[in-house]
């Protein structure tokens, strides 16, 4: 098996390549990285949209209110046409989305704990992670460049060093000697 993955090793080396140019360009580009997550959500909400209406057309011979389903479909495919002719638009509104769930989590933990500090020590750890979750999504209401910033971030700091990792890994496969030959053995 090692011998194996021995002789292949080069395929880790472009993999590690590949990987730390992905990493290079976000960080170069995070213009671009912003695109593709835009692009992403556009392609989601687009075919989810069609299969809401796809679905409710079909439930429209079944008891049941249908019309809901319909409207989602709908907004839907709006939602990633939208996304997909103004990509930056979709991917700050996505921000905002994400905002809006940082404080209403954070808000929450800190309800719950304050609700919980009874039955359970040390409950400030817990308000304390409600805290930054509401600190966290004020940052990205007062700049949602930041959300979508530290997210691309995430993304480069990611390839980079799993592609530094795997051109490593490649080096340490990569036969130093050639192997020997069986008339040599013999």
């Amino acid at each position: 098996m090692i011998e194996r993955i021995r002789s292949h090793w080069w395929l880790f080396l472009i993999r590690g390549i590949l990987a730390l140019l992905f990493g290079l360009a976000v960080l170069l580009y995070p213009g671009a990285g912003l695109v593709a997550i835009a692009w992403i959500f556009a392609i989601y909400a687009f075919v989810d949209g069609i299969v809401a209406l796809a679905t409710a057309i079909r439930m429209n011979h079944a008891d049941g209110s249908w019309g809901w389903l319909l409207l989602e479909g709908i907004l839907g495919i709006i939602a990633g046409i939208f996304a997909a002719v103004y990509p930056f638009a979709a991917a700050f509104a996505l921000a905002w989305l994400l905002g809006a769930w940082a404080i209403i989590t954070g808000i929450l933990a800190i309800a719950s704990a304050f609700s919980a500090r009874v039955h359970i020590p040390n409950e400030w750890l817990w308000v304390l992670s409600g805290v930054v979750s509401l600190i966290f999504g004020i940052a990205i209401f007062w700049s949602p460049a930041f959300g979508l910033f530290a997210l691309i971030w995430m993304v480069a700091f990611y390839a980079i060093l799993a592609g530094v990792l795997l051109i490593g890994l490649s080096f340490r496969l990569r036969p130093t000697a050639p192997p020997p030959t069986p008339a040599a053995t013999a």
